[in-house]
């Protein structure tokens, strides 16, 4: 999939946001009578959920009463997290309420504000950052950021499939890397004032749970794809048939969702942060992990939550997770920082903006590099997500300055002197992150307050 070259102009923070926000429009000629009879003939489903999650607590949705005006629950469903009426089936948005299907036979109410004036504070644990006064000594100051450094390291890497070598050189390995990065960002993060904390801070995984834990999971799984000859074992990343196996299901399950789900838990129980920072790094298809095939293509792009497929709003957890997700009113927060974070890293790696072309992903913005995706962690996490997937491994360049590690100073690669990767990475974070703190936050703003 081939990625644009020219940079697009960012668009100010005023007009990113607003694309979050619900257009001035009247209320749709549907009266209440003519939505409950097109939502009561809907195909009665069983309630289904995704691997490893448990029934969710719909009650949980009630402190969002009369938080959300008509308009802006319409607009972020259909703009951002539904659309083309991915969410049809499920969520009737009528005038002064939205009925939402829980589990078969069960039904939530959410009512809307009748107006922005009467509308009740969001109650989450994170504040935007333009709700906190200016520090211009520490422009951070003030800000709780998570550092989630992307996939596993270490002996976990090849499980993952995010390892690869050539002959005798040092293995790539995308979870050792992220967290590289992540260490770099701490010391700088908190000279500016911030409160950072590492989601993960080794190489291994933060859940307890384990592959061979999984395997009736796993089985359970794969039967749900439709999968009728369930195989004992695989032979390695390149069996063709490995995703027909029961091991390789049960370490998926492990380091992809029972991973994920665990951060999550770190993130939003513990941390709190107003912003969580996830770390990647990107790969085209490489083939043989022993043997990789480098390419000339390099890319990068962000990720805010959105895009959710009928598929996915199948499963009740998905559905109500999005529905936190869409009430906590991430939207403006998430998508304003991720262009200018983007517009930063652009800068100091100069690389183009990768271009989805597949349907579970709509680009948001105006810079090119920012696209609504739904990923268990940025749908799970409860707080702005800013996920960066910054350059490619196995370019033949990046490939190169991995190797070369974490010298000091500036090196040539093609001709251009550069800093080593993992300081050019953190240089573009911690560029934008000052860059969007000290546009947005203002001085006749109350300071942060415990929800």
């Amino acid at each position: 999939m081939a990625a644009q070259s020219a940079h697009k102009p960012t668009r100010q923070k005023k007009g990113l946001r607003s694309l979050c926000r619900a257009p001035q429009l009247t209320l749709p000629a549907m009266t209440v009578q003519l939505a409950m009879t097109a939502f009561l003939t809907m195909t009665a489903f069983s309630s289904q959920l995704s691997p490893l999650a448990h029934p969710p607590d719909w009650s949980r949705l009630d402190r969002f009463q009369e938080t959300i005006t008509h308009d802006e629950f319409e607009h972020l469903l259909t703009a951002i997290y539904a659309p083309s009426g991915a969410g049809d089936q499920w969520i009737v948005v009528q005038p002064n309420q939205a009925v939402i299907q829980e589990s078969e036979g069960h039904q939530f109410i959410l009512r809307f504000a009748a107006d922005d004036s009467s509308r009740k504070p969001v109650p989450r644990y994170w504040t935007p950052i333009d709700h906190l006064r200016r520090s211009p000594s520490k422009p951070l100051k003030g800000i709780t950021i998570a550092i989630d450094p992307g996939h596993l390291g270490g002996k976990w890497a090849k499980m993952e499939e995010r390892w690869f070598r050539i002959g005798d050189s040092k293995p790539v390995t995308e979870g050792d890397m992220t967290l590289k990065v992540a260490l770099l960002l701490v010391p700088r993060l908190k000279a500016l004032g911030a409160n950072v904390a590492l989601v993960r801070f080794k190489p291994g995984p933060v859940t307890q749970k384990r592959p061979n834990e999984l395997l009736d999971q796993a089985k359970a799984s794969l039967a749900e794809h439709g999968v009728t000859t369930l195989l004992p074992d695989y032979s390695g990343p390149d069996d063709p048939q490995k995703e027909n196996s029961i091991p390789w299901e049960a370490e998926r399950l492990f380091y992809r969702v029972a991973e994920i789900r665990a951060r999550a838990n770190i993130v939003n129980l513990s941390i709190k942060p107003d912003v969580t920072l996830c770390l990647h790094m990107n790969a085209e298809p490489w083939g043989d992990p022993a043997h990789p095939t480098l390419v000339q293509a390099n890319h990068l792009h962000l990720i805010t939550n959105g895009t959710y497929s009928k598929e996915e709003l199948a499963n009740e957890d998905v559905r109500f997770a999005m529905l936190v997700k869409l009430l906590n009113q991430v939207c403006p927060e998430e998508l304003a920082l991720s262009e200018t974070i983007a517009a930063q890293l652009a800068k100091v790696t100069h690389l183009p903006p990768y271009t989805y072309t597949t349907a579970n992903a709509k680009s948001l913005g105006t810079s090119g590099y920012v696209w609504a995706r739904n990923l268990i962690a940025n749908r799970l996490y409860d707080c702005p997500v800013v996920y960066i997937e910054s350059y490619v491994m196995n370019n033949e360049e990046v490939f190169a300055r991995i190797q070369a590690g974490e010298y000091a100073g500036l090196r040539n690669f093609g001709g251009v002197m550069r800093k080593n990767i993992y300081i050019e990475y953190a240089d573009g974070i911690v560029n934008g992150l000052v860059a969007y703190a000290t546009s947005a936050r203002t001085e006749n703003r109350k300071p942060k307050t415990d929800n």
